[in-house]
């Protein structure tokens, strides 16, 4: 794998799983190196967010093996709709079978959402 700014990378072809300590403090990733062997990588669990936001700046740049564009969505279960500590609207998202992603929404942004949903749902 080549250098990316003078740092050294290296590819992991398969993630197979994720855990957290049993303190809760660290969040860790089973990953597959190219030979086949596994390792955890250990990040503190407060990391998540920023780990989960930098991968989906990348997802728009994906492409497949023959350079076409990749499309790439999370298949979600289910959603809640609550407030925050502040009281601002909070969607989360269930992905997977128990995966959760929490959304903290601006105001106008839960009315704009109606709208578009409204707008998406409706047969002409």
């Amino acid at each position: 794998m080549p250098a990316t700014n003078a740092i050294p990378v290296e590819f992991f072809p398969a993630i197979d799983g994720s855990m957290s300590s049993s303190d809760g403090q660290t969040f860790y990733l089973k990953a597959e190196r190219d030979d086949g062997n596994p390792v955890m990588l250990g990040f503190p669990h407060t990391e998540i967010p920023n780990i989960i936001e930098l991968a989906a700046m990348q997802l728009a740049h994906g492409r497949d093996a023959e350079g076409q564009s990749v499309v790439t969505a999370f298949q979600s279960t289910s959603f809640t709709v609550g407030r925050g500590p502040n009281g601002e609207v909070v969607l989360s998202l269930t992905v997977g079978q128990t995966g959760r992603i929490s959304f903290l929404l601006p105001d106008g942004m839960p009315e704009q959402i109606i709208e578009v949903l409204a707008k998406s749902v409706t047969r002409h």
